[in-house]
């Protein structure tokens, strides 16, 4: 499948903008690299968070299986 880009545009106020910058640069990125990565890994974290919950369920309706 071929990858798309798109493009969009985020309000900052000041301070946010500021402090974007810099974690950035202590982590040597950019302010656009550092949004990415951190909507890469809130997605990531949300598919974990909602697979131990499907795991949680699953351990309700078969208590004897061994997860």
């Amino acid at each position: 499948m071929a990858r798309v880009e798109r493009r969009f545009q985020m309000l900052l106020t000041e301070e946010e903008f500021e402090l974007l910058r810099t974690e950035a640069e202590k982590r040597d990125l950019s302010a656009s690299e550092l949004l990415r990565s951190c909507f890469r890994n809130e997605v990531f974290k949300s598919d974990s968070y909602q697979r131990l919950e499907a795991l949680r369920e699953l351990s309700k309706i078969y208590p004897e299986a061994k997860i």
